[in-house]
């Protein structure tokens, strides 16, 4: 739609499909703004991705130390409300959350040999993973003179480095993730 309008709306809708079989990949988004004046507008964006053949190192090795291959059915959510307060035409601040749910169910498991081809091997039960994340950031920007500009933010954020022990099958859906999300704990960060 006219970005100049007061509501602005965002659509984006992707589909490819692979060389496996059932390798099928989707990506949809929809963004929403909305200009309460000139000084406020908020908006929200909502991303969902689908690769149901992907293929990937499975984070794992063999004895010798040779990586591991995964075939699995990926999917991930990334959802975005932000808001931006204006004080002036060059000073403005800016806050947003974002929830960030990744689900991974291995399908397959392959060892690579010399040339690169996939070698099937037994099923590894277990590696299934899901993963969370959960942030809140704010970011006041000064543009105090043309082409200097200084940035102040914070950040918080739920969840830890890499896993969150958030249980995907019984917490399967968007909803129910991103309620579990918030038992888990705090962490800051000053930049």
């Amino acid at each position: 739609t006219d970005s100049r309008k007061k509501l602005f709306g965002s659509y984006e809708f992707l589909f490819a499909d692979g060389a496996f079989a059932n390798s099928q990949y989707f990506k949809k988004q929809l963004g929403i703004r909305y200009r309460f004046s000139n000084k406020f507008t908020a908006d929200i964006n909502v991303e969902r991705q689908h690769d149901k053949l992907q293929v990937g190192w499975a984070f794992l090795r063999e004895a010798n130390g040779a990586p591991i291959v995964a075939y699995r059915n990926y999917k991930d959510i990334n959802s975005v409300l932000s808001g931006t307060f204006n004080f002036t035409s060059r000073m403005n601040l800016t806050v947003r959350t974002r929830h960030y749910w990744s689900k991974v169910r291995m399908l397959d498991f392959f060892n690579v040999d010399a040339v690169g081809n996939h070698i099937k091997r037994s099923f590894i039960p277990g590696q299934d993973q899901n993963f969370n994340l959960f942030n809140v950031d704010a970011f006041f920007t000064w543009d105090f003179r043309y082409g200097s500009r200084m940035v102040a933010g914070w950040k918080n954020f739920l969840g830890n480095d890499f896993t969150s022990n958030i249980d995907g099958l019984r917490y399967g859906n968007y909803g129910k993730n991103l309620g579990q999300t918030f038992g888990l704990p705090h962490g800051n960060e000053l930049s």
